[in-house]
């Protein structure tokens, strides 16, 4: 799949003769899948170009390693269920540049992890050779998005919720009633439908709208806080 970068020209420089010219790429690697990690490791080791220093199943655990690394690669649903928007602005916390590597296919996840500050997103459909002139773009300060992520970045995605609405919307969308997501937050029904309520509204303020319970989950579901059954 063909690459396209606001950022640079058609005639960027060949990322061969840039690694050369920087020394070799240490990359780092978080997925919940030993598979996928196995087939990075494999398939970045291109000496004297780019290694994979480190991998982990978490960002916590990556960081724990304290290796130093000049890009991550970071799929956006892993097993301890955290924000990929969240990870994406831990990792830069860190100084370390973001490359999400990831078969998801909601535009509005993707989006947020990118609106995070994420410098672009392969799919892992895509071939490895892809994903190396990727990590090479990333690591010169440049970004990368297939033609297929184009539109998830020029959407715009969707509000912004605070993290107390995101709370509040994903429990009440899940199902439960709304005394119960008051409990479970620790705080009044009547907060709890405020939170709700500034929810609909900015929904409705991008055009999706989330009046009914019903639309709140399918909002809830397109935009990655609640997994599609």
């Amino acid at each position: 799949m063909t690459a396209h970068d606001p950022h640079m020209g058609v005639n960027s420089p060949d990322p061969t003769a840039a690694a050369v010219a920087r020394g070799p790429v240490r990359v780092g690697a978080v997925d919940d899948h030993p598979a996928i990690l196995s087939g990075l490791l494999a398939g970045l080791s291109q000496p004297p170009h780019t290694f994979v220093c480190a991998v982990a199943e978490t960002v916590a655990e990556l960081l724990q390693f304290g290796a130093p690394m000049d890009v991550v690669l970071l799929d956006l649903r892993l097993a301890d269920d955290s924000d990929p928007a969240t990870n994406v602005r831990t990792l830069i916390e860190h100084g370390l540049p973001v490359l999400l590597y990831t078969q998801e296919r909601r535009q509005p996840l993707v989006a947020r992890a990118l609106q995070a500050g994420a410098s672009g997103v392969v799919g892992k459909h895509e071939p490895m050779a892809t994903l190396v002139q990727a990590v090479s773009r990333v690591v010169d300060g440049g970004v990368w998005f297939s033609a297929e992520w184009a539109e998830a970045i020029r959407a715009g995605i969707g509000p912004e919720l605070a993290p107390r609405e995101t709370e509040a919307i994903t429990l009440y969308a899940a199902g439960l009633p709304l005394k119960s997501v008051a409990t479970r937050m620790g705080l009044s029904q009547e907060t709890v439908k405020q939170y709700l309520n500034r929810c609909r509204a900015k929904y409705a303020a991008v055009g999706r709208p989330a009046q009914t319970k019903t639309e709140l989950y399918r909002r809830a579901i397109e935009d990655g806080y609640l997994e599609a059954p």
